[in-house]
């Protein structure tokens, strides 16, 4: 059984992502992030097309990112997803960006905690019954996933 979070998402790092250090901006390790937990939630049945059609979705709640290796021009970068923990209407996420070829390394993490909305109400709700149930199908599949050591991290300087 693998012991790794599968990879949900690749990409190869885009000219327009450099900032003038010449690596990827800040900004675009969030998109790439944010472009992977979009196909999750794909996945899951939710995402934008099914916002539109049943006015529940997600919103971030909170999330901490780390950027760990600088990430270059052409580089491709795989992100792999850990559904940490989940209630009915939460999900605590952990994903980490590897940079992919001869020399592979982690290049950033996001911890995430994700709520279901009511669109029309703009108040959080109960994931929908299907959604509910491939929820938990992950939960199951990714069962023997070691607790990451990197999650509920704190800010600070150390002295």
């Amino acid at each position: 059984m693998n012991k790794l979070p599968p990879v949900i998402y690749s990409t190869e790092i885009k000219p327009e992502w450099l900032d003038y250090n010449n690596h990827m901006n800040v900004a675009y390790y969030i998109l790439v992030f944010d472009l992977a937990l979009e196909e999750l939630l794909l996945s899951l049945g939710l995402g934008g097309e099914s916002a539109r059609e049943t006015g529940i979705s997600t919103m971030a709640l909170e999330s901490h990112i780390t950027y760990d290796r600088e990430v270059a021009l052409g580089q491709e970068v795989e992100v792999r997803m850990q559904l940490v923990d989940h209630d009915h209407k939460r999900m605590h996420l952990y994903l980490e960006m590897h940079v992919k070829g001869p020399i592979s390394y982690l290049a950033s993490t996001l911890e995430q905690m994700s709520m279901c909305v009511d669109l029309n109400k703009r108040k959080s709700t109960s994931f929908p019954d299907k959604v509910s149930e491939r929820i938990e199908a992950l939960s199951q599949r990714q069962s023997h996933l070691k607790r990451p050591d990197r999650i509920g991290r704190k800010i600070g300087i150390r002295k």
